[in-house]
């Protein structure tokens, strides 16, 4: 009787190590979902962060950009004088003519721009005046920044600048329409959310069904705000501190409850004006993770059957990939090494080519200046000694010394060229003036068949810069598109725009284009598409110079038949700048 007896336990110890083992599966496939969630999780937190900073940095860039231009507006000489005639004789219209013509006034954001005195408005753009501003609400600062509410009930987001004292200045922007404007094309519905809430807590934005909501958080009255969501808000903007957290939300349809997720940032140490919160239904990412699991836990057995089956072929199948994996690997690597030795064997003689240049350009403008100099000096001596009535001669000899002028100024670009040039003049420069300047300069070299025109907005900005420097890299842009449409003519067209902390500068032409081959080499010194003795090749190699000696960057777009546009990007300088003094070295 033993033997069965033995047997008997043994079968009872595997259906009790087989029943293990599958509730051991089953504990484990729901931990992996459980897992898994969290992960997710994971992965939504930091979308919604992610979603949360970009709204934060398009908030920060119009801040940025409202409170630049609001200073720069009030840096205007013409508008302490308004303010003195205002304060002579109490008529404002000096201040609108002023407040009018600002960039501020032309931003398609601008709702209204007032002039206040102690607390009354003198001047509204529009002709209201039953703006109130919440006290201890918004950012103090250089600039204020707070939200402000009329008649009406409509908020408005305002930027306050003003001495104590004197007059204050703001400009007003409808919180509904900035929202669309940072956040509007984020979302698609009101169950995913992106909400603000400004500094002092005091105003809430969010997206509905109707569009964009701004409501004041005391005016709440009938629970349009999901108190969990307002709560988060709040939490975030007193610890100072990321939030991701779960609350209980309801659709706007129907009322339905669902869970939500939220991701909020503060707005201390971030935009300092609004703390961004972007929240999502949940439901829709946990009912198919626990779907899943269910189904997975069905189809287990048949899937562990298939891998069985399975197991043997893709173990030969894998090592037959393995190895020709290895050898694809094999190859490419070797492959690589020969195009990086080559990339470096072509580097470097490109730049023994280069040096060789400067070495001999630099040689040949010093061997120059010593010619030149005795020849402008002597050609002054004999000015000096010539009698009155040499007028013949006293011509002849000034066309020596300005011979010679000229050729010291195109030894000069050629050490400008190789480096050996001094230490230049840097100061403020209006880049629409330095466009009519150099149309001016260049004006006698237009051909007849070539059209001019020019857009300018950068009335207001500047660059910092050396201005001889800056007037040659455009007049040798200009020039070229000269010559290129010399033939045929065309239209030559200067855009001066702001984008962004750089001025942008595009000059375009509609001549025959540049063919896509070259497009690598045209800045290259001594690299030329003209005719024997029309071109030195220099142009748009002392082009690119000046414009990395400014910091900046220079682009080329062309199209056979269709033109040619270079773009020069020079970056706006520092605020702070802007009060130093005009000549640097």
């Amino acid at each position: 009787m033993k033997p069965p007896i033995k047997l008997e336990r043994k079968f009872l110890v595997i259906i009790l190590l087989a029943f293990a083992l599958i509730f051991a599966g089953i504990f484990m496939v729901f931990r992996v979902f459980h897992q898994y969630e969290n992960i997710i999780i994971e992965n939504e937190d930091r979308q919604l962060l992610g979603l949360s900073r970009s709204v934060d940095r398009s908030i920060t860039s119009y801040i940025q950009q409202f409170s630049r231009e609001l200073k720069h507006t009030l840096q205007r000489n013409d508008l302490d004088e308004a303010e003195t005639a205002y304060r002579n004789t109490g008529n404002t219209e000096a201040l609108a003519l002023q407040v009018e013509g600002t960039i501020l006034s032309e931003h398609p954001l601008t709702y209204d721009i007032l002039c206040i005195d102690n607390g009354s408005i003198l001047y509204s753009s529009r002709g209201k005046t039953d703006y109130v501003f919440p006290p201890n609400a918004g950012l103090e600062g250089d600039v204020d920044i707070r939200p402000c509410v009329d008649a009406s009930g409509t908020i408005y987001l305002s930027f306050q600048k003003g001495m104590e004292g004197e007059l204050q200045y703001a400009v007003l922007i409808e919180l509904t329409e900035f929202y669309e404007a940072v956040a509007g094309n984020l979302i698609s519905g009101t169950q995913d959310r992106i909400l603000l809430l400004d500094a002092g807590g005091r105003t809430l934005l969010y997206q509905t069904d109707e569009g964009a909501v701004a409501t004041l958080v005391q005016d709440d009255t009938g629970g349009i705000i999901n108190q969990d969501e307002l709560n988060a808000l709040l939490n975030c903007q007193s610890q100072g501190e990321n939030v991701s957290l779960f609350y209980q939300a309801q659709t706007s349809e129907d009322g339905k409850a669902y869970t939500a997720r939220m991701a909020a940032i503060p707005a201390d140490g971030n935009n300092g004006v609004f703390t961004v919160g972007a929240s999502l239904n949940y439901e829709t990412i946990k009912r198919p993770i626990h779907m899943s699991a269910i189904r997975l836990t069905a189809y287990s057995s048949m899937i562990v059957i298939g891998i069985l089956l399975l197991a043997g072929s893709i173990l030969l199948v894998a090592r037959r990939n393995a190895r020709a994996q290895q050898e694809v690997l094999m190859l490419r690597e070797q492959n690589l090494a020969l195009e990086a030795v080559t990339k470096k064997s072509q580097a470097l003689a490109h730049h023994q080519r280069l040096e060789i240049i400067g070495t001999l350009t630099s040689s040949i403008a010093h061997e120059f200046n010593n010619l030149l100099t005795p020849i402008m000096g002597y050609s002054i001596l004999v000015l000096e000694k010539l009698p009155p009535d040499a007028e013949e001669t006293y011509d002849n000899v000034l066309e020596i010394y300005e011979a010679s002028r000229k050729a010291k100024t195109i030894i000069s670009r050629l050490s400008d060229l190789s480096r050996k040039n001094t230490p230049l003049t840097f100061q403020y420069i209006s880049p629409d003036d330095l466009v009519v300047r150099v149309l001016e300069i260049a004006a006698p070299a237009k051909p007849p068949k070539v059209e001019v025109s020019h857009k300018l907005q950068c009335r207001h900005l500047w660059v910092h810069g050396n201005e001889i420097q800056l007037s040659q890299m455009l007049l040798n842009l200009v020039l070229n598109t000269y010559q290129a449409m010399e033939t045929d003519g065309g239209t030559l067209t200067i855009t001066t725009e702001p984008e962004d902390d750089w001025i942008c500068l595009h000059v375009a032409d509609t001549g025959p284009g540049i063919d896509p081959a070259l497009l690598e080499t045209i800045f290259e010194p001594f690299f030329t598409t003209k005719e024997r003795g029309k071109g030195t090749g220099l142009g748009l190699a002392i082009v690119q110079q000046v414009v990395k000696e400014h910091h900046g960057t220079v682009r080329v777009h062309s199209e056979l038949g269709q033109g040619t546009t270079f773009t020069v990007r020079l970056p706006i300088p520092a605020q702070e700048d802007e009060h130093c003094d005009n000549s640097i070295s």
